[in-house]
């Protein structure tokens, strides 16, 4: 009788621990991905899945008796950079890691430049053509090699991080990380995306997905490991046949809502005053847009990445430049085209912009810092802020968002992704804005954290603040407000209310009428 060959993990990471201070983030966590299998890393925010991911990248050293092995050979640790190329490991951040004032080859390139051998200099043809067609299997033909990095927006930076990922790692062999790096791609390409993943494990290719898009887990992976509070609570369970309601009870516990939250989608009362009137609003991208919005109520704004959708939050809090248009706030009208940042804030405009990291929070600050940043008051006189109260402003936004660890002089970076984004949100909560303008509130946020931020957004709502919400995630809209409006070209052409406040429908609304844009096009 012959034994079956034992199968050896692409990966295998065995006894992995690590300590913050008094903190254990990480308690004894073990995980197998097999060669060619797709494997979801999943948990709540503060779960751990970062700081593992951050150990297999040998940015953190793990605590003692940890070991990590790609195909069987062992490596040491900390893990070092030569290991990873060496063993073909890949990783696509959150973040992305890329340099913005370089171009595209110098950042998908870098260290890897054909050089011709007489003159020493770089062969900047041939590495175009090298990029372009790295850029084209991610179907980001419109993206050139000569960009400056930070000319792109957000969806094709994601394009250029993970081409420059997967150079790195020969068909068949290695692994690749895709750390949250979906979060900036638009939902018309991801089907282009999840395709082009597959391809990379059936050649056998190890591919680890950390993600809180849970349909997106179970559209891709082929097994699922789900960390809790740094310690392994299911281990590489298969997904065939996994709903998402499965998944979310896995990971929370319980049922995720699935209702609209308590006191959205009522029906609008006309007599509710305006709290901004927005008229012919212009500006790279956006064109002569007219925005009303009452005091009360939660509005959504979506659309395809070209839309504009994702420009408007920026404009109206005087972060993006604005060519036309007039502002009416508070009965007083305003230049749009002479607003500032500062300006915005004082005429009770909060934002919370998408990218938490580079434009919402400090990272060199602690959490209470973060919190109580804005803070200021409308004559613009320097204020100095007493401990005793800071710390009362933290324990009351704590509290009512359910921030973890309450910890006010933690370095902001030492929270998770969903509290550093309950930070963000409740230092503008504390400046009590008249209109909250969000753009992808609950990106890279676990199903727990969507939940209490959503709530949170109904709740101001409901104390009159008026809510604006820029958003692809349209399960997110339909749970949470009064109505929903449909950018394309730049400009706001539909509004959906009342019972097509639905996820199917806001969707099929958004890409219905972008393709039949394609077809009167082909047609012509």
């Amino acid at each position: 009788m012959t034994d079956k060959p034992v199968r050896v993990p692409r990966l295998s990471m065995r006894s992995i621990s690590k300590t913050f201070g008094p903190a254990k983030v990480l308690d004894d966590v073990s995980l197998d991905v097999m060669p060619g299998e797709i494997h979801g890393l999943v948990g709540q925010n503060g779960s751990g899945k970062s700081t593992l991911i951050k150990i297999l990248s040998g940015f953190h050293a793990p605590d003692p008796n940890a070991r990590i092995a790609i195909d069987g050979h062992e490596l040491s640790v900390p893990i070092e950079p030569r290991q990873l190329q060496e063993h073909g490991v890949a990783f696509v951040h959150q973040d992305l890691g890329l340099d913005l004032t370089a171009n595209v080859i110098e950042n998908v390139r870098i260290g890897m430049f054909e050089i011709e051998p007489l003159t020493r200099r770089i062969r900047w043809k041939r590495e175009a053509v090298t990029v372009a067609a790295a850029l084209a299997d991610l179907h980001a033909n419109r993206v050139s090699p000569y960009a400056v990095v930070g000319t792109l927006n957000h969806a094709e930076r994601a394009s250029v991080a993970i081409a420059r990922a997967l150079q790195n790692v020969d068909p068949g062999e290695g692994v690749v990380v895709f750390d949250e790096s979906t979060q900036s791609l638009p939902r018309d390409i991801l089907h282009e995306f999840y395709e082009h993943v597959r391809a990379i494990a059936r050649t056998g290719t190890a591919v680890i997905i950390v993600s809180h898009r849970l349909d997106e887990v179970l559209a891709l992976c082929d097994t699922v490991t789900v960390l809790e509070d740094g310690r392994l609570k299911v281990a590489g369970a298969g997904t065939a046949g996994m709903t998402e309601a499965a998944l979310t009870r896995l990971i929370i516990g319980r049922d995720a809502f699935t209702e609209p939250i308590t006191g959205s989608n009522p029906v609008i009362d006309t007599e509710r005053e305006t709290a901004i009137d927005v008229r012919d609003l212009s500006s790279a991208g956006l064109d002569g847009v007219d925005l009303h919005l009452h005091n009360g109520e939660v509005v959504g704004l979506i659309g395809t990445s070209d839309s504009g959708y994702d420009l408007l939050p920026y404009a109206l809090a005087g972060v993006r430049s604005v060519s036309a248009g007039t502002i009416d706030i508070d009965g007083e009208s305003f230049d749009a085209t002479s607003l500032s940042p500062t300006q915005a804030m004082r005429l009770g405009i909060g934002f919370v912009p998408g990218d938490r990291s580079g434009q919402g929070l400090a990272s060199n600050l602690t959490s209470l810092e973060n919190l109580t940043l804005p803070r200021t008051n409308t004559k613009a006189i320097p204020v100095v802020l007493k401990r005793g109260w800071q710390l009362d402003e933290f324990r009351s936004i704590v509290r009512r968002l359910g921030v973890t660890p309450a910890a006010p002089d933690l370095p902001i970076s030492s929270f998770s992704g969903g509290n550093q984004q309950k930070i963000l949100l409740g230092k503008w909560l504390l400046n009590q804005p008249r209109v909250l303008v969000l753009h992808e509130p609950t990106q890279a946020v676990d199903v727990g954290a969507r939940e209490d931020i959503l709530s949170e957004l109904r709740r101001q709502a409901d104390e009159g603040v008026a809510v604006l919400i820029a958003s692809l995630e349209a399960q997110d809209l339909a749970a949470v407000c009064d109505r929903v409006l449909v950018m394309e070209n730049g400009r706001i052409t539909k509004e959906l209310r009342g019972s097509a406040l639905t996820a199917h429908h806001i969707i099929e609304t958004v890409y219905a009428d972008t393709d039949e844009q394609e077809n009167n096009h082909v047609a012509a």
